[in-house]
């Protein structure tokens, strides 16, 4: 696996983090898809045992997780409740998107750095964040603190264990990440699939007048 990952050279591993980290919070549908964490740990990892330099890393992880995040700021801005009521909007659900809203208005600067850290969260605070009017330089501020804190967080973290723990340990990790994602985004949508057909399925009556007395039959 060292081979493998000394073979990818260094402006890869830079773009991948780029588009992923980007993609995330810019494209709603794919925030439920791309698992980023996984994406920087194997990223720290070939910085720590390849080529790739960790600070670059670091810088494309901060620059992506910001740019992705205004982007999806504007869209939520400009056509929030069209995305909000799209096929991928409504698997978050109306609960979701108002306490979003709620949050990020009443408190950007904890709600925006704490939910970097949770999957689904950060793809839809920024959208949220849009709709909800919260000035775009505190917006900024808030999503710049967290994207640079848990981007070098998880990338430093990945950087120490590779270099120490090695390869082959950092390797079963990151598939195992990844596999647990998928898992889950299967699990998701097969809940989804369910709740759909026990939604479509006709539902039984129930008489709340006990049971029903025989009418006579009365001939005229």
């Amino acid at each position: 696996m060292t081979s493998v990952v000394d073979m990818a050279p260094p402006w890869a591993v830079y773009l991948v983090v780029l588009c992923v980290v980007y993609l995330e919070t810019s494209v709603l549908i794919l925030g439920l898809i791309l698992p980023s964490e996984a994406v920087l740990i194997a990223a720290g990892v070939a910085a720590a045992i390849g080529q790739p330099n960790i600070y670059i890393v670091i810088a494309c992880a901060c620059l992506a997780a910001l740019c992705g995040d205004m982007t999806g700021y504007a869209l939520g801005h400009f056509s929030g409740p069209r995305i909000q009521h799209s096929w991928a909007g409504r698997k978050f659900g109306d609960a979701q998107w108002e306490r979003a809203e709620e949050r990020v208005r009443n408190n950007s600067y904890v709600t925006v750095p704490v939910g970097r850290w949770i999957g689904y969260v950060r793809t839809l605070v920024p959208i949220a964040a849009g709709m909800s009017e919260v000035p775009a330089h505190r917006y900024a501020l808030a999503t710049f603190l967290g994207g640079t804190t848990w981007a070098t967080t998880v990338l430093l973290l990945s950087y120490l264990l590779g270099a120490t723990a090695g390869v082959q340990l950092m390797g079963v990790m990151v598939i195992g990440l990844i596999g647990t994602a998928a898992v889950l985004v299967l699990v998701r949508w097969l809940v989804h699939r369910i709740k759909l057909r026990r939604a479509a399925s006709p539902r039984r009556l129930v008489d709340l007048g006990g049971p029903r007395r025989r009418q006579p039959n009365i001939r005229f």
